[in-house]
């Protein structure tokens, strides 16, 4: 070959490869302006203050979506237009060794997600609830449209992610006003005027910018470990002080919400929290901190909630625990001489793999702890226990199974069982449809649900994993619970390359806990599909970075 050609032919390569990298930076700040503009929207967007403010945000959301996603992918064309015809001479195709190169770049997540958004869509016909099965139910909104985006938010983000820690910002920022608004919320302070006209009753439902409290709960649970991660793990005195901030502001909102499940999600991110901080002496110190945060938060609040009561706010039993028991306080005070101890000693030999065992035996004592509450509700539901136990146990609404168990959960989910186990065989592998919940239960189920709810629509079973395997079937449901274990699993795995992983994992965690009681949502589930791709991305990196 000539020097003229060879000049040419490498001309022409790096013209290829600069045309390459300048639409990889262009994806990236469209996928980051996608990003921050969803988690802006969803925050904070209303048009009638609380009036139908699910379907407001949801509307927000696919505006947002719709925009960002085309944009977004007429780049993306371009850019595997670049990658796939201007490979240099000689070099073999993309084609070859397809599966090769797949295993190489995609991970056990990603083809969850992937399977995930198969098995969606073969529900969709499986289900033959074609229109429902688009959008979703009304007010609710989670179908098949639903699912695509947040697999479109996982793949952006994870493959596009340079700017995550602006995404983060705008996140977290955003964040921290809709907690700050919630916690002025419960102490009647409304700078909003969200509260104007509504009474007592109505002003005990409904928090912050995101409505009922439950769909504020589920927002707080995966926006608040990842400031409590940048407290944990932080090295700038500067992070490590915002970081502070928003965690007692997030843990003051978290105390006074009103909701049980979000501590159950506490307990999932702050186990996470801890069998990571037992590897090293100062971030063990500064779990304890944040567990003295906790306690002094809901102290605090119940002092600040006195000044100007709602009379018609009745507290749930853990949230009456840790705003009134004289067990917080007792708890408070150990964690700061704990707090006190630990700093004396900082200077001592640190035992970190004793240490490490003891966080190996906090995931094993949780385990342990739900194992034993749930043989003691079977055990007490059939009369099978007697004597003190059984009086003591019936004392306590948790242990005694019920159609009231649990708000209604009791009657919901023996009465999903029932229906998942007289479906046909192809309903039961590949589901009725995504958010076909309702429409499944109206049509074959009318009768029986009027007998037990009279008019009132039963859009979910108010557990979302058990709600999936209504919805997608057993595969669906299978790659949805595997795109969560598949990520905590890694990205604790690899922590120490970057603590965000560690927030990532604690986000999906708690919105695991969380939803074990609730639901997909608009105001939970974008969110932690971006922190999922912002845990993809980071191990990308760090996987390219030791090559």
């Amino acid at each position: 070959m000539s020097n003229k050609v060879k000049k040419a032919q490498n001309k022409k390569n790096a013209q290829s490869a600069s045309g390459q990298e300048i639409l990889k930076i262009i994806l990236e700040y469209i996928a980051a302006a996608a990003m921050i503009a969803m988690c802006l929207a969803v925050s904070f967007y209303a048009e009638d203050g609380y009036n139908q403010i699910g379907n407001a945000k949801f509307a927000a959301y696919r505006a947002v979506a719709a925009a960002g996603f085309s944009v977004f992918l007429l780049a993306g064309a371009a850019w595997l237009s670049v990658r796939l015809f201007g490979r240099k001479k000689g070099q073999e195709p993309l084609a070859a060794g397809f599966f090769d190169r797949l295993k190489e770049c995609a991970s056990a997540t990603d083809f969850c997600v992937l399977a995930y958004l198969l098995f969606s869509t073969v529900s969709v016909v499986s289900g033959g609830f074609y229109e429902d099965a688009l959008w979703g139910s009304f007010g609710w909104n989670m179908g098949w449209m639903s699912q695509l985006s947040f697999v479109f938010i996982y793949l952006a983000v994870s493959r596009f992610g340079g700017h995550y820690r602006g995404i983060l910002t705008a996140f977290c920022g955003s964040a921290f006003v809709v907690f700050l608004i919630a916690v002025l919320h419960r102490m009647m302070i409304d700078p909003i005027g969200f509260y104007e006209g509504l009474n007592g009753s109505q002003m005990a439902q409904f928090l912050s910018t995101m409505g009922q409290a439950t769909w504020y709960a589920s927002y707080l649970v995966v926006a608040l470990p990842v400031g409590v991660a940048v407290f944990l793990f932080a090295e700038k005195p500067s992070w490590r002080i915002l970081g502070g901030i928003y965690t007692a502001v997030g843990f003051a909102s978290l105390v006074t919400q009103n909701s049980d499940s979000a501590y159950f999600a506490l307990a999932g991110f702050m186990l996470v929290f801890f069998w990571v901080c037992t590897k090293k002496r100062e971030t063990l110190n500064r779990f304890v901190e944040v567990c003295t945060l906790f306690f002094a938060s809901g102290k605090v609040m119940h002092f600040l909630m006195q000044i100007h009561p709602n009379p018609d706010l009745e507290y749930d039993f853990i949230t009456a625990l840790i705003l009134e028991g004289t067990v917080t306080w007792v708890l408070l005070g150990l964690c700061l001489i704990l707090c006190v101890f630990l700093y004396v000693r900082r200077n001592r030999p640190y035992q970190a793999v004793r240490m490490q065992w003891v966080g190996r035996l906090a995931v094993f004592a949780a385990a342990a702890v739900v194992v034993i509450m749930t043989g003691l509700i079977v055990l007490q539901s059939r009369g099978a226990l007697s004597g003190g136990l059984a009086e003591t146990l019936s004392a306590v609404s948790y242990f005694n199974w019920n159609d009231a168990w649990g708000n209604g959960r009791g009657r919901i989910w023996s009465f999903a069982v029932r229906v998942f186990a007289g479906e046909s065989v192809v309903h039961k592998l590949f589901g009725v449809g995504p958010d076909c919940f309702s429409s499944y239960l109206a049509a074959v189920h009318g009768e029986e649900m009027q007998l037990l709810w009279g008019d009132k629509i039963l859009t979910n079973a108010h557990n979302e994993w058990l709600t999936a395997l209504i919805n997608v079937g057993i595969f669906g449901a299978l790659s949805y619970i595997g795109i969560f274990v598949t990520a905590v699993r890694r990205y604790l795995r690899a922590w120490q390359q970057d603590y965000l992983l560690v927030g990532a994992a604690a986000s999906a965690v708690s919105y695991m806990a969380y939803n074990f009681f609730c639901y997909q949502q608009v105001c939970c589930t974008p969110f932690v599909f971006l922190m999922l791709g912002v845990g993809e991305y980071l191990l990308r990196q760090a996987k390219r970075a030791d090559k």
